[in-house]
């Protein structure tokens, strides 16, 4: 008798699902979720039970909770294969099937910040990433998306988990995707450069609700209502890209798994033969990171149902020691001025726990660094030997020099008293506590030069911001407000119905005179400052942040406001 096949995904099981993935502080009310549709079937399945579930919930109780009203479908068009064409169309055709909004992005190949376009030969995977992640985020921006959702599923959390061993990724990468996460600042580092969004990414979401479940019961999904959907034909071709070959490996595997174990090994390395030598090598890469994980056994030939196990033991993993540093910062944090973080030391020893002491580090380094918001260079790149100094430097010393180890982050001993003057560097070396004091340690920015040189120095176009004709042509528009990312750290908003008389008159002219407004550093802390710049003449400042995070605007109206805006928590 034939064994009973996969059931399709319930209506209730999937709002449950979906409510799993739901940002910290809920959605917005009213908002609008993206869903990326590629016209597979992972997507049209997700765009299908969305859609359903959104105009179910409009009348019943289960919408008592703030969750988004409407959808659109996002696909993206590559124009890399002759398939493009073909699943754009499909896409579109499900979306309207659907009655749901649709837009199609193609990528520009050639036109900034866009590369040209890959060729045949080529690496194509991490760019082609890149630009649909872009083309992603502008149409969620066009469409007032506040989230977009993706129809990642747990088969492919198990490549994700694979492709980071091969990476040499730590135990904490392995439990591969986050159900739910920010965009992040984005992978560029220019303004207007590929990958860049900016502070803007920081109120935009990716979620993933089918992450814990396997394709096949997509696949029923599709088939029980009928859903029509085109396949990739490049998922299938594991000369392409790891994941590819990921793939093909472990559909051989289950596919052998009934055979004479020396059968399948010989099919199973027929098929992976030829692969190019950086694939090759990766594969068996995995292969010893996957045999020396400490938190669940992870057997590649154990077949997929061990491997979803494995996964899902290191993603709640994950879960779990996210809650338990969030636990820990919130007993550790001392106040601290603006843009860095102070940590008592005396309660460091009691986090015994590598893997939290390494999570730990990483959630400081990534609020107070200078790189973007979840970009790896805002992690130090998690150079394992760099991310270790700076936890055996916490741990086991309240007397270290000041010190760095990557990420644009400087740690440094300080002593805390609630009554009295920070102390930090190099002065509290060698000193003992007196009545209400402790050690702790600082992280700050990284100083580019002496913060005693910032006035004479020639700093970089991030550190001296030019904002005259972004300021000028806000006020031309008749615009009220101008909003400024600053050091990838500080929102610097400008109220222009308050902006002083002489400095709008001074902006009408700029062009002439060769007066501009810019926006430096000051303090040792690299807070922002307003200035107006004269030629031969000194910079007037107009606006500095202080001390208790206040603004001084120097006897003018408030006009402008400064928030550092980079966040501590772990999504």
């Amino acid at each position: 008798m034939a064994g009973i096949g996969p059931a399709p995904i319930l209506f209730n099981e999937f709002f449950q699902m979906f409510m799993r993935c739901m940002p910290p502080n809920g959605w917005p009310v009213n908002s609008k979720i993206a869903v990326g549709n590629s016209g597979g079937p992972d997507s049209t399945c997700l765009l299908f039970l969305l859609k359903k579930l959104l105009t179910d919930l409009r009348s019943k109780t289960m919408a008592r909770q703030s969750i988004p009203t409407s959808v659109v479908s996002l696909s993206v068009n590559h124009n890399l294969q002759e398939a493009s064409q073909l699943m754009a169309a499909r896409s579109a055709a499900n979306a309207a099937a659907m009655g749901v909004e649709h837009l199609t992005l193609d990528i520009p190949w050639g036109t900034p910040p866009f590369a040209a376009k890959p060729v045949a030969g080529q690496s194509m995977e991490q760019v082609a990433r890149e630009a649909r992640y872009h083309v992603i985020f502008d149409g969620m921006a066009r469409t007032g998306a506040h989230s977009v959702a993706f129809g990642h599923h747990a088969d492919d959390q198990v490549e994700t988990s694979l492709m980071r061993l091969a990476r040499g990724t730590t135990e904490l990468g392995a439990g591969g995707m986050r159900r739910c996460r920010r965009w992040g600042m984005g992978t560029g580092d220019v303004e207007g450069g590929l990958g860049w969004v900016g502070h803007h990414g920081l109120n935009r979401w990716i979620m993933r609700p089918l992450l814990e479940v396997r394709k096949d019961r997509i696949l029923a999904t599709c088939e029980e209502h009928r859903l029509d959907y085109v396949n990739d034909p490049t998922n299938f071709q594991p000369e392409i890209t790891l994941r590819n070959a990921i793939r093909q490996m472990l559909t051989l595997q289950e596919e052998g798994k009934d055979m004479v174990i020396s059968s399948s090994l010989i099919i199973m390395q027929s098929a992976l033969s030829g692969l190019p030598p950086h694939i090759s090598s990766s594969l068996e890469k995995i292969k010893i990171a996957a045999a020396d994980l400490q938190e669940t056994t992870m057997d590649l030939e154990g077949g997929l149902h061990q491997l979803h196990g494995a996964v899902k033991v290191l993603s709640s993993r994950l879960e779990d020691v996210d809650n338990e540093v969030t636990f820990h910062l919130k007993n550790l944090t001392l106040p601290s001025p603006p843009s860095t973080l102070i940590l008592s030391s005396h309660a460091l020893p009691a986090i015994v726990d590598p893997t939290v002491r390494l999570a730990l580090v990483l959630r400081v380094m990534r609020y107070v660094s200078f790189h973007p918001w979840g970009s790896l260079r805002a992690d130090g790149n998690r150079r394992r030997t760099s991310i270790q100094r700076i936890i055996d430097t916490l741990w086991q010393s309240d007397g270290a020099p000041p010190f760095t180890a990557g990420g644009g982050v400087l740690w440094q001993p300080a002593i805390f008293n609630a009554k009295k003057r920070l102390r930090v560097g190099t002065q509290c070396l060698g000193r003992r506590l007196q009545p209400g004091e402790r050690f702790a340690w600082m992280a700050s920015r990284l100083p580019a030069v002496p913060y005693y040189m910032l006035d004479t120095a020639t700093l970089s176009s991030k550190l001296d911001v030019d904002i005259t004709e972004r300021l000028a042509i806000a006020m031309s528009r008749g615009n009220n407000s101008l909003e400024v990312l600053f050091d990838c750290r500080f929102l610097v908003r400008f109220d222009l119905s308050q902006i002083p008389e002489e400095l709008v008159a001074a902006l009408r002219k700029y062009q002439e005179t060769g007066v501009n407004v810019r926006i430096k550093p000051h303090t040792k802390y690299y807070w922002p400052k307003v200035v107006l710049r004269k030629p031969s003449y000194p910079d007037t400042t107009y606006a500095t942040l202080i001390d208790n995070g206040q603004m001084d605007t120097f006897g003018h109206a408030p006009w402008v406001n400064m928030e550092y805006i980079r966040l501590l928590d772990a999504t």
